[in-house]
């Protein structure tokens, strides 16, 4: 299991608050209605919840955790919603299901005890009624489902797993017959006014998405769990591969099991036209020779790309960023993916800048994430809350090259730029991006910046700005070399300038000629 989720439950449900009426303001009159499943970032995935009173499958091999969003929905629905839900299970005994979530802190038997959870196991063969010679459980399964819908008042019901119906009645179970009986399942819990979530087992062949080849026709909705092998760890995804008359996040969106349940990462969408950003504005660096050849700072709401080869300064000149900030009663937000929290601390303390204060004021946020495994999305979602958590105006990620070659690949990356530059331009915030440049030195006595290659990022189209730190070797000495390259909708200084790195951190100096 991985790590426990964003936030906390009363920042979510904060945020549940928000999303609702917003979902509720975009349904036209006479549309599909959304239940809230209360599962974190699943209903931001289909922007509101699941079609109310319909019937949604959910395709999964073993392991891929269908139960686990199964019983969550039921869970939150309970604990959350005030919803009473109904857990009807065909494959594991409900003694098991709860001992299995109890690692969840999901006290499945304390809302059963308290009239908030019925369970409904159907893991024995019912006495059924006989049509054809044949078994017939669905009539008197709906009629237990009924009773318990009017006992509870509940509107949500979870069924694991309805594949296992088949093979408990698989000499009757041709495709014919199994369809109807779905269907009627389907409609008559469509007629009790119930939200329905039903996993089944994904089919061995590509051609189908559930075991039996039916389920998925009958059903109004359809998600497809997976999982994959990482180096570190397992990857999660799930698909919404239809959702009948509503809208949805489209395309595969990666989830985690934590340590309380699913987290689902979604794509984050982005709203350009609504950017906080002010020119006039400007976010220091705290080095006056830096800040007056960017003509007073950093724009507000830019995304700076520091580039430049190791050892060059980019963490220090990042740190005086943040020194700064903090200095200007500003928040910020750190992402370590180059270092860890404790050695960006003692390099600070070696420059005498006391970071851990800004820590401790809650001012100064650290974002980490393992680099083996690394899931955008989620670590997106790390730097979002990280931002809210503490109002920060200004975000420093050391080092997006860390992402390139840990096991994301170029795409990932640049994807990742892109949503956090268009949420960062949202809301006004300052960000800074360090970038592992390719050569060392610059190419000759004529060529004194070298090449930058981000060709392969595609970087120029993302960043509103770059500095550049190079060597050059000049006089049986390596000096360093600073230049602003690009600094979109400001004038600034174009010269090539000199700076030493020493105890007091980076010092800028005079122009670098071409003769040296």
């Amino acid at each position: 299991m991985g790590a426990g989720k964003r936030g906390d439950r009363t920042e979510l449900r904060n945020k549940r608050e928000h999303l609702r009426a917003f979902w509720n303001s975009r349904v036209l009159e006479g549309g599909v209605t959304k239940l809230e499943t209360g599962v974190s970032g699943f209903d931001e995935m289909l922007e509101g919840g699941l079609p109310e009173g319909r019937t949604t499958l959910v395709s999964a091999g073993p392991g891929c955790g269908k139960t686990v969003l199964l019983a969550e929905f039921i869970y939150r629905g309970a604990t959350e919603l005030n919803e009473p839900g109904i857990f009807l299970t065909f494959e594991e005994r409900p003694e098991d299901i709860q001992h299995n979530l109890a690692n969840f802190g999901w006290n499945l038997k304390g809302l059963a005890d308290a009239g908030q959870l019925l369970f409904l196991d159907a893991t024995l063969p019912e006495e059924g009624e006989t049509v054809h010679g044949r078994v017939d459980w669905l009539a008197p399964m709906l009629a237990r489902i009924r009773h318990a819908a009017e006992s509870l008042g509940a509107r949500r019901i979870a069924v694991d797993n309805l594949g296992a119906v088949f093979l408990r009645y698989e000499a009757s179970a041709d495709a014919r017959l199994a369809r109807e009986r779905l269907f009627r399942f389907a409609d008559g819990i469509k007629q009790l006014g119930l939200t329905a979530l039903v996993s089944t087992e994904r089919a061995e062949s590509a051609a189908s998405l559930s075991r039996y080849g039916v389920e998925e026709f009958v059903s109004d909705g359809l998600i497809e769990l997976d999982i994959d092998s990482g180096i570190g760890s397992d990857v999660r995804t799930m698909w919404v591969r239809k959702l009948r008359g509503c809208g949805y996040r489209s395309g595969k969106v990666l989830f985690e099991i934590t340590h309380d349940g699913l987290e689902v990462y979604p794509k984050i969408p982005i709203d350009t036209s609504i950017g906080d950003t002010d020119f006039t504005i400007r976010e220091r660096f705290g080095i006056p020779p830096l800040d007056k050849a960017l003509g007073g700072g950093v724009p507000q709401g830019h995304i700076m790309l520091v580039a430049g080869n190791t050892g060059t300064g980019k963490s220090t000149l990042a740190m005086h960023f943040v020194k700064q900030g903090l200095s200007d009663g500003e928040s910020v937000v750190w992402v370590a993916l180059e270092e860890p929290v404790r050695q960006v601390l003692k390099t600070a303390r070696a420059h005498g800048w006391d970071l851990e204060a800004g820590m401790e004021a809650g001012r100064l946020q650290f974002v980490t994430a393992p680099m083996l495994d690394v899931i955008a999305d989620k670590l997106l979602y790390q730097v979002i809350d990280a931002v809210i958590r503490c109002g920060a105006c200004r975000v420093v990620v050391d080092s997006i090259s860390s992402l390139e070659s840990a096991s994301m690949d170029k795409e990932g990356v640049r994807e990742f730029m892109m949503q956090l530059a268009g949420f960062a331009k949202t809301l006004g915030v300052t960000v800074i991006l360090n970038y592992l440049s390719g050569d060392t030195f610059g190419a000759n006595k004529e060529q004194l910046l070298g090449s930058l290659t981000t060709n392969a990022l595609r970087l120029s189209s993302i960043v509103d700005g770059i500095i550049l730190l190079r060597y050059v070797e000049r006089d049986q000495g390596v000096h360093k070399l600073l230049t602003i390259l690009k600094l979109r909708g400001s004038a600034h200084v174009k010269d090539i300038l000199r700076y030493e790195i020493n105890q007091d951190g980076l010092s800028l100096g005079e122009r670098f000629g071409v003769g040296g």
